[in-house]
């Protein structure tokens, strides 16, 4: 089988092009069975020659997230050449608070676009993206998602399949521990989850704990200063530490000695595992929010409710006992997390989309 990935980030903010598209790639190409290859969206939606070359062996063209626009026509034309249509997306776009950046063009269609002398303006989009989105679910022929929640919200508008974020291992072996005095207390992620740090009785928690425990530090990855500026802690128990390139995240991970995942309210419910899977690959004692996010995991870490005792509690516990907990997470936990790598579960990704093709569509695709 022959896949394109179509994928929308920049390379300024890659991450979920890295999940839901180079990692699947990867894996599938290393089957030697399969094939797959990346393409860039602008080359997708303007069908350039690139795109008409490497679409025309496609079996299956993925497009991450982005039914906007031109890409809806290029839709129906390769439609019209049989090809299987599959749309994958990881969020929300429908229940995005505010306080997310993404907010103003998903629900607002509002958009920066860069002129020639450098300068910014906004322009708006009409209809807004989240309107012609729900176009482009009729258009293609199924929707992945990694979340099962995410997954119900949309059953109305295409055949949605679950397909969980997997990892590629690789990128999280070898990576040299450095040592370093106290404790330090870690969350890493995107501009995305202030709401999640605001109601989830985390940050209330995190300051009881360094006010009982001086040698414990927070370590905020990812340059979210809204998140750091919220930690009333004295300067020297919170660290801020800037954006790195996915290549050079696990090396930020590795410096966490308790992994935090908080989550609050309807969007971050329909998050996926991410962040805790990555934590258990990285032998990382957790803590996260009871959420639907996190359920299937809840045997392989700590989930509390949304209260700053439950979360002071487990806190507490750990950082007195790491040295358990740290032996514990290197057990059960990390073995399942390296259950979910991609290389394990490459087959069902291709399954998935032959299932797409042998029954949503009616035609026969063995290979």
């Amino acid at each position: 089988m022959n896949i394109v990935y179509v994928y929308d980030d920049s390379p300024k903010e890659w991450n979920c092009s890295e999940w839901r598209c180079a990692v699947p790639a990867r894996g599938i190409n290393r089957t030697k069975r399969h094939s797959a290859v990346l393409l860039d969206l602008n080359e997708f939606s303007t069908n350039s020659q690139v795109a008409n070359e490497v679409c025309l062996s496609a079996d299956v063209i993925v497009i991450q997230r982005n039914l906007i626009g031109p890409v809806l026509s290029v839709i129906q034309h390769w439609k019209a050449r049989d090809k299987v249509i599959v749309v994958d997306f990881d969020d929300a776009y429908n229940l995005m608070p505010s306080t997310n950046p993404n907010y103003p063009y998903w629900s607002k269609g509002i958009k920066s676009k860069r002129q020639p002398d450098g300068t910014t303006i906004r322009v708006k989009i009409d209809p807004p993206p989240i309107t012609q989105f729900k176009w482009g679910l009729r258009l293609v022929h199924a929707a992945t998602v990694p979340s099962l929640r995410l997954g119900d919200d949309w059953r109305e508008y295409t055949d949605v399949y679950h397909l969980p974020n997997y990892i590629d291992l690789e990128k999280y072996h070898n990576v040299k521990l450095e040592p370093h005095e106290g404790i330090n207390i870690g969350w890493g992620g995107s501009k995305s989850h202030l709401p999640s740090f605001k109601n989830s009785g985390v940050l209330d928690a995190l300051q009881r704990v360094c006010n009982q425990r001086p040698e414990v530090k927070v370590m905020i990855a990812g340059g979210d200063r809204r998140v750091y500026d919220l930690l009333a802690l004295p300067e020297d128990q919170k660290i801020l530490l800037p954006w790195v390139p996915y290549s050079q995240w696990a090396q930020v991970l590795s410096k966490f000695d308790i992994g935090l995942a908080p989550l609050h309210g309807p969007y971050d419910e329909r998050r996926s595992w991410i962040k805790v899977l990555e934590y258990m690959v990285m032998k990382i004692p957790w803590v996260g929010s009871e959420s639907p996010a996190y359920y299937e995991l809840g045997d392989y870490g700590w989930l509390v409710k949304h209260n700053p005792s439950a979360w002071e509690h487990v806190l507490l516990d750990i950082i007195d006992n790491l040295t358990e907990y740290k032996l514990e997470a290197s057990r059960v936990p990390y073995l399942f997390g390296i259950s979910q790598s991609i290389d394990e579960n490459v087959e069902k990704i291709i399954t998935t989309y032959k299932n797409v093709a042998n029954e949503v569509l009616g035609l026969t695709v063995d290979r």
